[in-house]
């Protein structure tokens, strides 16, 4: 049995890849950097690996450099509560060594494949045409310049040998994280759901079991040197996903619309402009090497996502 170490496996994205490893048949040794963490990746079939990913001479690293695979999910804390010039640069320092203390620590003749999880906002926005490749020239815009430092710097370890696969998931949906937060919630409680006033904007998105099934298959499939977009098969626009949970949830889609002026100062400048451009991303090349999503679309992948959410929360309010 081939064994991953997985960076960020307790988080939102991380947990559904570590469940995906493990049903898989992988052996999956996970960095925890707390007695929680360590709880929740024990309860998904992990091994934990006590460390925190900033650490540049902790004991993990070892065991990372021991591993056949890597997989890179880790990055530093963006979500929720206003996002200043400062906190960006902080996130960028952060992620430059979340990267340093894992990638200098891999031995090429003994790690197989690292697969580095980045972030779409890198390509920012690429035009409203067809979907693009990952071929497409980079336009980086509200967190893709604080991205693309650690993507430079990802050239030397690749010069070094170490065999690197870039993956770029989509706006990522699930019952967790934003899309619990900001539609789920919202609707459930009879509330409207927000968004920003203006014309309609093209999104890539990419249901979580998918993305993790997806960084699971590039274990395998992925080729070093290569980028891929995790996505799903057609972009859409963006209340077009709550709209379908409204939907599922049984209840009237109600919304509300706010200037671009006032999400700036309620959220910050990176926010803002990461909810305004067009998210238009191919995921062929990812097709080609034998994925199938088991939700192509998001009418096929809200519904899945509205049932999960309800029996969480229902199991959730009844063991308070």
């Amino acid at each position: 049995m081939k064994n991953v170490f997985v960076t960020g496996g307790s988080g939102f994205i991380g947990a559904a890849f570590v469940r995906a490893a493990v049903a898989a048949g992988w052996d999956v040794r996970a960095l925890a950097r707390s007695t929680a963490s360590a709880d929740r990746l024990r309860a998904l079939g992990a091994t934990p690996v006590a460390g925190d990913a900033l650490d540049e001479s902790g004991a993990w690293r070892a065991v990372a450099a021991d591993s056949d695979t890597v997989a890179h999910v880790a990055q530093p804390q963006t979500y929720g509560g206003r996002i200043t010039e400062k906190r960006a640069r902080r996130w960028r320092d952060e992620r430059l060594q979340m990267d340093r203390a894992l990638l200098s620590a891999l031995d090429p003749a003994r790690v197989d494949r690292v697969i580095y999880v980045a972030g779409t906002s890198y390509y920012g926005d690429c035009g409203a045409d067809a979907p693009h490749d990952e071929d497409v020239a980079p336009v980086p815009r509200g967190w893709g310049p604080y991205i693309a430092p650690a993507l430079d710097v990802l050239r030397a370890h690749e010069a070094r040998g170490v065999r690197i696969v870039q993956a770029f998931p989509g706006w990522v949906y699930g019952p967790g994280s934003w899309f619990a937060e900001y539609v789920l919630q919202p609707l459930h409680a009879g509330k409207r759901v927000t968004g920003l006033s203006g014309r309609a904007r093209i999104t890539s998105l990419v249901h979580v079991d998918d993305c993790a099934r997806a960084l699971v298959h590039l274990l395998a499939a992925g080729e070093a040197g290569e980028r891929y977009f995790i996505v799903d098969d057609a972009p859409a626009e963006n209340d077009r996903p709550a709209r379908a949970a409204a939907v599922a949830l049984g209840v009237p889609f109600r919304s509300r619309s706010v200037h671009p002026l006032i999400c700036r100062l309620l959220l910050g400048r990176i926010v803002t402009e990461s909810l305004q451009y067009e998210n238009r991303l191919s995921n062929a090349r990812l097709r080609a090497t034998g994925f199938v999503p088991l939700f192509p679309t998001y009418e096929r992948g809200v519904p899945d996502v509205v049932a999960t959410w309800l029996r969480e929360t229902q199991t959730a309010a009844l063991s308070a």
